[in-house]
């Protein structure tokens, strides 16, 4: 895994940098700036790309074409008095379709990504898939 290292950098602004290659992201608070990616915006990120990674690294090893496909990832916050993250609705596109068969496999694999599994039993996570028709 590679380590992140978030920093403050005043007037409500956010520097997350991936510290094994430099990468940068801006971040700020969606609340009162909302210019660059908020916390529960790269929670979303993560978790779709995790699910996209798991299909396709399945999709791979059999020779199923997903490349395109695209994950929308809709976080609901919630809760009181703490606010925390009570629902995510994701909905996974592939622009082609497959037998029933490799339909199913495609989806338990996407489900199969530890991001998805390490949120506790009160958030629920809501998964869709639409394959694009033959």
């Amino acid at each position: 895994m590679n380590p992140v290292e978030v920093t403050y950098d005043g007037e409500g602004q956010y520097t997350a940098v991936n510290t094994k290659n430099g990468k940068r992201v801006a971040v700020d608070c969606p609340m009162t700036r909302g210019e660059e990616f908020g916390p529960d915006g790269l929670l979303a990120a993560g978790l779709g790309a995790c699910m996209l990674i798991s299909m396709a690294s399945f999709a791979d090893r059999h020779g199923l074409d997903v490349a395109g496909a695209t994950a929308d990832v809709d976080v609901s916050l919630g809760g009181k008095p703490q606010l925390r993250i009570s629902a995510i609705d994701v909905t996974v596109r592939v622009p082609r379709d497959f037998d029933d068969a490799d339909r199913v496999r495609l989806e338990r694999a996407a489900g199969t990504c530890p991001i998805k599994h390490s949120f506790g039993s009160d958030t629920e996570i809501t998964t869709h898939f639409e394959f694009a028709p033959v």
